[in-house]
């Protein structure tokens, strides 16, 4: 476990990181909502994910005027998970506050945030990750349900088992944390769930759960959500390796019937990826229910390859 680091160590109290790829049309929205923050230190650190649409100017236009630090930085394609591992190494924040292009920040979100960690015991505090908060729909409403109590020191995959998690949520997260969880990368492939890395520090970090609206989602024609076939269809390994880690590290949390449906999803990954019924035998943890259901992993197998032939992009 890192040791709790200080303010000191650090340029600003918030990193507000920002992946975008060919979203220029609703990063002004995103930023004219920053710049109504009441809490005013922090840095906003744009990682343009390959964008081919004018972002980067964009992004040189708020430089040159914004009256907080402003970093942009540029990569080859590689997905949002990659652009996150690139932001660790820029990043100079004490918390790091992921928020998607197009997303609108709450002006007192940032004050929310910082304190409710500042009411967790400083004796305790090395022991925490972060923070998670709610997220409002368009219309204002929260997304999903809130938490059961305003707040809640649990850990995300005690949380995430129960149905309150199953809506958008944000968090803020120590830096020095996510640097100990960079996400997976596999050769040509972009999409890894975003969970993952917070299903794994969760095995040795809490998380403060606090009903405090830090931003409205917008869900954007072209997100990730629209073409989530695609984005499961061509990073097989990724998936694979989330549901292995569900039927094996995160096992507790799930009862029999939801073990069968990601096996279901662990052996149909697998097998795009070229992973063989007798290497999949060897990595299970609970063989039972992984034989039970390997009918049904072939079957959403065959089919997915069936659904890429016949409606494969042009």
């Amino acid at each position: 476990m890192v040791k709790l680091d200080t303010l000191g160590e650090y340029d600003h109290y918030f990193t507000i990181f920002i992946p975008t790829h060919n979203r220029a049309y609703v990063l002004n929205e995103t930023f004219k909502s920053i710049e109504s923050l009441t809490f005013k230190d922090f840095e906003v650190l744009i990682v343009d994910d390959g964008s081919t649409d004018g972002t980067r100017e964009l992004a040189e236009s708020w430089r040159s005027k914004a009256p907080f630090p402003v970093k942009y930085v540029y990569k080859t394609n590689g997905g949002k998970c990659s652009a996150h591992n690139t932001a660790l190494k820029y990043a100079s924040g004490f918390l790091f506050f992921p928020v998607d292009a197009g997303d609108l920040v709450l002006p007192e979100a940032l004050n929310g945030i910082k304190d409710e960690w500042e009411k967790i015991p400083q004796d305790v505090r090395e022991n925490f990750a972060g923070l998670c908060g709610l997220c409002l729909k368009d219309d204002g409403n929260i997304s999903g349900a809130p938490f059961t109590r305003d707040s809640i020191d649990s850990d995300f995959n005690e949380i995430y088992s129960k149905s309150v998690m199953k809506n958008e949520k944000r968090w803020a997260m120590r830096l020095s944390v996510f640097k100990e969880y960079p996400y997976p990368t596999f050769e040509g492939e972009k999409y890894l769930r975003p969970t993952l890395i917070l299903r794994r520090l969760s095995h040795r970090y809490k998380l403060r759960f606090i009903n405090v609206p830090l931003m409205i989602e917008r869900q954007e024609p072209d997100g990730i959500r629209s073409n989530e076939f695609w984005h499961n269809y061509n990073s097989p390994k990724g998936q694979r390796l989330y549901f292995l880690e569900e039927v094996t590290l995160n096992d507790r949390y799930h009862g029999l019937k939801k073990s069968y449906r990601l096996n279901v999803h662990y052996i149909r990954f697998s097998l795009h990826s070229g992973v063989s019924i007798l290497s999949q035998s060897k990595e299970v943890k609970h063989r039972f229910v992984w034989i039970l259901a390997i009918p049904r992993g072939y079957v959403r197998w065959m089919k997915d390859l069936l659904k890429a032939k016949v409606s494969r992009p042009q």
